[in-house]
């Protein structure tokens, strides 16, 4: 088995692991937080399971360019297996704490990103150059199916047969995982990827000093790191509000809801392509997603909240695309690699930084001054309402607050607003650069 059976192969036993542990991810989540009752329960756990593979994201992408990568990815899904089978053994002799999870969660974490970065690396050598663009569709489609029917099947199976079953689910589909793993034999890295050597911290200097140059590109990083924070915030404070008005399969609807806006604002960029300013196109979709932020927790209405997701992840995809085009025009391809990863370290960064401080905020703050009697109750409870989960739902209208406000920030600071026309396209070479010789052009090739 080669080629594309062979990529086939191995994606399908990815797919069905992934499905599993979506389920079980969703499944633990409200259970910390119904167990608890408290917000920073779940906040953390989302803490110990992002920043692991932040911090490590590097060494692990340098492992796996020089280790067998068969090795490397099953050993990964195998850690990934032996923390659910641990949680799960724990869950169903009435054991299981909030500190077990946080113990093992940062493993699961590592093994993941191992297992995203793995999977993504071996797809040019199991697929022949004019097969990439099926392969990479269907590697789309398929983990884009997962996320939309993920958290809705997981509501649902977790009203239906609670986390015991999710768990056993789970345990299959990481076996499935295991078994084609196993059987599969990876094509061999080349030598050259092996021996090239690794010069991380002055790599990163050296593409910050580029994105310094550029003021328009690295002032707007910041500025939306700022808005990644208030939005992250917010993907946390999801759960409980709407667990204060709606069941587990109503959480499970919304994600899934989301993921439909995912699917249609993907399907809107590929057939449109987004506006020809870009930046304009960041800036009209952030405000867009801030000003559903801000008006989507008032109505007590799971109805209303679905809606909201849907609208807010078709405007995401606009920012991304438009984003990800501008970068790819304005700094230099050999540049590309250095720059997008300091680009995602810094982004990345600020997420686990948000869970920590809305669940703090929404625990000790908001949600008592919020409940009946509470000092903030007959200010804002008028527009936002009264008693559980009120203040989440202030807070998140806070957060599309501070996003809206940030957005104009960047909209009234020119090098920001004009990056896409004032900085120039790095990639795009003029018919004289076409003109020059083979000489001229291979250094910036290699560089």
């Amino acid at each position: 088995m080669s080629g594309l059976r062979l990529f086939y192969f191995i994606l399908i036993g990815q797919s069905l692991s992934l499905l599993g542990s979506t389920l079980t991810n969703f499944a633990l989540g409200v259970w910390a937080y119904k167990t608890g009752g408290s917000v920073t329960n779940f906040t953390i756990i989302a803490v110990a399971s992002t920043v692991p593979g932040i911090l490590l994201g590097p060494i692990i992408g340098s492992i796996i360019d020089r280790w067998n990568r068969k090795h490397v990815l099953f050993s990964a899904q195998l850690g990934s297996a032996l923390v659910t089978l641990v949680l799960a053994l724990l869950y169903w002799n009435d054991l299981l704490q909030v500190w077990h999870i946080l113990l093992v969660v940062p493993i699961a974490s590592v093994c993941g990103t191992v297992l995203q970065i793995g999977f993504s690396s071996i797809i040019t050598t199991l697929v022949p150059p004019e097969g990439l663009s099926r392969a990479n569709g269907s590697l789309g489609l398929v983990f884009g199916v997962v996320q939309l029917a993920g958290p809705l099947l997981a509501g649902v199976t977790l009203d239906q047969i609670g986390m015991s079953g999710i768990f056993a689910i789970d345990i299959v589909s990481y076996t499935i995982g295991l078994l084609t793993l196993a059987v599969v034999t990876l094509p061999a890295l080349p030598q050259v990827a092996k021996d090239k050597a690794t010069t991380l911290w002055s790599d990163i200097a050296e593409a910050y000093r580029f994105l310094k140059s550029k003021p328009g590109v690295l002032g707007g990083l910041y500025l939306f790191t700022l808005i990644w924070f208030n939005v992250s915030a917010v993907q946390v404070l999801m759960l409980p509000l709407v667990l204060s008005i709606g069941t587990s399969t109503d959480l499970g609807m919304i994600q899934s809801m989301a993921g439909v806006g995912t699917l249609f604002g993907g399907l809107l960029m590929v057939a449109w392509k987004g506006p020809q300013r870009k930046m304009l196109g960041i800036l009209v979709a952030s405000v867009v997603i801030a000003c559903v932020l801000i008006l989507m927790p008032v109505p007590v209405s799971i109805t209303w909240l679905a809606g909201c997701a849907v609208v807010i992840m078709i405007a995401a995809p606009v920012a991304t695309v438009c984003s990800q085009t501008l970068w790819q025009r304005k700094v230099p391809a050999h540049f590309h690699g250095r720059a997008f990863s300091l680009r995602n370290t810094i982004m990345k960064a600020a997420q686990p930084a948000a869970f920590l401080l809305a669940g703090l905020l929404a625990d000790h703050v908001f949600n008592p001054l919020m409940r009946e009697g509470g000092a903030w109750a007959p200010l804002f409870g008028p527009v936002w309402g009264v008693g559980e989960g009120r203040g989440v739902a202030l807070m998140i209208s806070l957060c599309g607050v501070l996003s809206l406000l940030m957005v104009l920030v960047a909209w009234g600071t020119a090098s920001i607003r004009r990056a896409d026309l004032d900085l120039p396209d790095e990639n795009m070479p003029s018919p004289s650069q076409n003109e020059q010789s083979a000489q001229t052009v291979r250094p910036a090739t290699n560089g």
